[in-house]
């Protein structure tokens, strides 16, 4: 079965651009360095907080002789597939690897042990930084200059491409981490501070994306921006109100149902789209005020 995969991985390789092919390593490079790093991540947590090895574990030299160890197993093995598949692309899966890595590493605090009791919540600091100006910003910059190489493209394919980073990107954003909204919610925080804590990043990217695109591309793909940002930030006021009625799973449940609801009452009736939210929000809301100070 191994020898098939990568009989099949050189073929598909073989017979592609070397553009294509060069974007299809890059990607697979990042990701499974990202998950390698997100692996070797929780294995460390595991041994610091519940394996019999939590001595070693704790230690910051072991623990980068582990990381350093088992990621340099993972390098060349990536590296044995690209020379099968095709040796030119090793230059460039090798640095995805590692840049994957680092991006694992920064999401994970570089495998040191959370500083509070508990296991390591993989994704935390990325988490907490991508609520930053900062980083809403710096996701602003990342669109436009990857739509630097892209002008020479037909205006609807550049309008498509516009529309998919835009919406990678600011959903990158819009991420939300419920026991914050929870903490917040029995401090005493209302609805509109906690919403404004979470959209500061995504409000950033909105500024920057739009007026950055506005004078590159026109008036078209700062529209495309602008929606793409406004509907990540509707996401995330719906997570942020349903999270302060449910637990995750049920929030995220009814999140993803409203959602549906309300991309079917857009496809089908946009005229009563923004009538429908509103409502939605003002329920969602009129229900959440109650929680407020709440301990359960």
């Amino acid at each position: 079965m191994l020898l098939t995969a990568l009989a099949l991985i050189r073929s598909w390789f073989a017979d592609r651009p070397l553009t294509v092919a060069a974007w299809t390593a890059l990607a697979a490079g990042a990701m499974i360095g990202m998950w390698a790093g997100r692996l070797v991540a929780k294995r460390l947590a595991f041994h610091a907080f519940d394996g019999l090895l939590a001595e070693d574990a704790l230690q910051p030299q072991a623990r980068r002789r582990y990381i350093v160890a088992w990621h340099g197993v993972g390098l060349a093995l990536l590296a044995s597939i690209t020379l099968i598949a095709r040796p030119s692309l090793l230059i460039l899966s090798a640095p995805a690897y590692l840049a994957g890595v680092l991006v694992a590493g920064l999401a994970n605090g570089f495998g040191m042990p959370h500083r509070i009791a508990g296991p390591v919540r993989p994704g935390w600091t990325i988490l907490a930084w991508s609520r930053r100006w900062i980083a809403g910003a710096s996701a602003a910059m990342i669109l436009l200059l990857s739509l630097l190489p892209a002008r020479v493209l037909d205006t609807n394919v550049l309008m498509a491409v516009v529309g998919i980073e835009a919406v990678l990107l600011a959903l990158m954003l819009a991420r939300v981490d419920d026991a914050i909204v929870r903490f917040m919610t029995i401090a005493g925080s209302g609805s509109r501070r906690i919403i404004g804590y979470h959209t500061k990043g995504l409000a950033a990217f909105l500024v920057v994306g739009v007026t950055g695109c506005w004078g590159m591309l026109g008036r078209s793909a700062a529209g495309i921006v602008a929606a793409a940002s406004a509907a990540m930030v509707l996401l995330l006021t719906l997570r942020i109100l349903a999270y302060r009625l449910h637990a995750k799973r049920l929030a995220d449940l009814l999140v993803a149902i409203l959602a549906g609801l309300l991309t079917l009452v857009a496809y089908a009736m946009p005229v009563a789209l923004p009538v429908i939210i509103l409502a939605i929000l003002w329920h969602l809301q009129r229900r959440g005020r109650t929680k407020t100070w709440l301990l359960a």
